[in-house]
């Protein structure tokens, strides 16, 4: 246990000096030879510590948002004339530049999770088969990859 304890503690100061060594300029390449790990051990220390300073501080993360917001939707005003008009070349490169921003705005706003919110190559479906949702979908979709309407638990049309 005790070993345990040590390595979380060592951890958790490793966290805390890679971020102070960050906020000083050091580079991650710097901080991971400083601490003699890899450079990805380093990116997950910074963002699991940059994490929890935002769980503890939700006004600083709420002004964060509203300045990025804001900032998003001043690009986007800039970008959306030229999206919906005449020029087609311009307004190809303009839709393209609103829907970037856009996806954007969906992800700082949350609309997008970080992290898959299903793994749908891991979930089991139980049945005889014993394959993932994944392969059910599979099974259940048509020539062109979508999913049939009106199919039900057992693979029998309900139309029938």
């Amino acid at each position: 246990m005790a070993l345990k304890n040590s390595k979380s503690i060592a951890a958790e100061n490793r966290r805390h000096e890679a971020i102070q060594m960050k906020m000083s300029g050091a580079t991650l390449d710097d901080i991971a030879h400083h601490f003699k790990v890899s450079l990805v051990q380093i990116h997950r220390d910074i963002k699991r510590r940059l994490t929890e300073v935002r769980q503890d501080d939700i006004e600083a993360v709420a002004e964060e948002y509203a300045l990025q917001k804001a900032r998003y939707n001043r690009l986007l005003l800039r970008w959306w004339d030229d999206a919906i008009g005449s020029d087609p070349e311009l307004a190809a490169l303009a839709t393209n530049q609103v829907l970037r921003i856009m996806r954007q705005l969906d992800y700082i706003g949350g609309l997008i999770p970080d992290k898959p919110l299903i793994q749908l190559n891991t979930l089991q479906v139980n049945g005889d088969g014993g394959g993932t949702l994944a392969d059910l979908l599979k099974t259940l979709a048509n020539d062109s990859g979508e999913i049939v309407e009106g199919m039900i638990a057992d693979g029998n049309s309900s139309a029938e």
